[in-house]
């Protein structure tokens, strides 16, 4: 399974390697699509807040196009650099608070209140998602393990958007998989905890 997932992970670098050429060369710039990505989030907070959750996911499925594509012109063009890799870093994080916190708004002023905690608790978990990864490799530990990294969450959260409209048990479909991501995204936080911990101490024992 993870030999599958990674020649499909390949095969995509490959192809977008291919359009990060022809954008480097039309003068498009990996900060540029990076920021492009961020508006398009921001873009899509007002479509969340107002319900048009299909609408929302064509915008983040554009700005997720754009976040692929930002490594791909990098490497193309002036090659990845420090500062590119830590605006695209701030700026995803960013762009899941603006979502996560659009959702939450929502549920909120329909009254929704435990499914209000659950969009809080993902968007959290999500954050400490990022934050384990980063603090262990600043501390020399490879983390990439869990059900729940960004891609995934971003794929997840848009099947909830895009059949939002549709109801099981009298409960947009959306209402579910907020749940879902709530739970699984919080597994990874543990699960990447104890990963760390495991590594970390097998160091100091050393």
């Amino acid at each position: 399974m993870a030999n599958l997932k990674t020649r499909y992970t390949d095969a995509g670098r490959r192809g977008f390697f291919k359009v990060g050429v022809v954008l480097a060369r039309a003068g498009l710039t990996a900060d540029m699509l990076t920021y492009f990505g961020l508006l398009l989030h921001v873009g899509a907070v007002p479509l969340i807040l107002t319900g048009h959750f299909v609408w929302a996911a064509v915008v983040i499925i554009v700005a997720a196009v754009c976040d692929a594509l930002d490594g791909a012109v990098a490497r193309a063009g002036v090659g990845p650099t420090k500062a590119g890799a830590f605006l695209d870093s701030t700026t995803d994080r960013v762009s899941e608070l603006l979502v996560a916190g659009a959702l939450a708004v929502y549920w909120a002023g329909q009254g929704h209140w435990w499914t209000t905690f659950a969009t809080l608790l993902f968007m959290g978990a999500s954050q400490l998602v990022s934050y384990t990864r980063a603090r262990a490799e600043a501390l020399g530990v490879e983390c990439k393990v869990g059900l729940m990294s960004r891609p995934e969450r971003i794929v997840v959260l848009l099947v909830g958007f895009i059949f939002s409209g549709w109801a099981v048990g009298g409960q947009s479909v959306l209402v579910y998989v907020l749940w879902i991501l709530a739970v699984l995204t919080s597994l990874t936080v543990v699960q990447r905890m104890l990963h760390v911990m495991r590594k970390l101490r097998r160091m100091d024992a050393a």
